[in-house]
Parts: C-alpha cells; sequence; structure tokens
C-alpha cells in the first residue's frame, strides 16, 4: 500500500499566460521524491492570488494521488457534489 503524500511533498514550477478572456492559464509541473513528475493546466481569474492557485493545484494533486479511480471519481457522486472543474488538467510526465 502506498503512503499518501501530503501537500508539501510535491514542489510546483509555474507559468502562466494571459488569455484574451483575461483569465489566466497557469502551466504547473509538480515534482515529488516518491511519485512520477506530474504537469498540466489550470484556468484562473485574475483576482485569484498565487497562495490560492497553489492551494488549488496542490489539492487537486492530492486528490489525484489519492484516487484509485481518478478519470471516474465523478461517477461516484452524481447529483451530490459539483462537478470536477472542467478548467483543470494533470497529465503524467
Amino acid at each position: 500500500m502506498k503512503q499518501a503524500l501530503f501537500l508539501d511533498d510535491y514542489k510546483l514550477k509555474l507559468e502562466t499566460k494571459k488569455l484574451a478572456s483575461g483569465k489566466f492559464q497557469v502551466k504547473f509541473k509538480a515534482t515529488s521524491i516518491e511519485t512520477a513528475d506530474l504537469y498540466g493546466y489550470v484556468l484562473v481569474n485574475a483576482k485569484d492570488t498565487l497562495k490560492e492557485v497553489v492551494t488549488t493545484i496542490k489539492n487537486r494533486l492530492y486528490l489525484h494521488e489519492e484516487a484509485d479511480d481518478y478519470y471516474h471519481s465523478h461517477l461516484y457522486a452524481v447529483g451530490k457534489e459539483a462537478p470536477m472543474d472542467s478548467g483543470f488538467m494533470i497529465f503524467q510526465d
């Protein structure tokens, strides 16, 4: 059984790109000693602080690490929770 990572176990590198809509596309690369490197993109509002963006990314990485069926996790909560943010993508390096 793999040990769960804590949010601080990830080191993040961020790059931003301002879109015509006024939102920002944040590209992130997450590295950890215990897991494969991950990268992805998140769409954020201009008013979001850096701390909020980093917290959002780390929380989603934690969910990704913990969920056995991450890609089907929305099926287990149909009608119970808001759908996962479609402006967030995670890939394995």
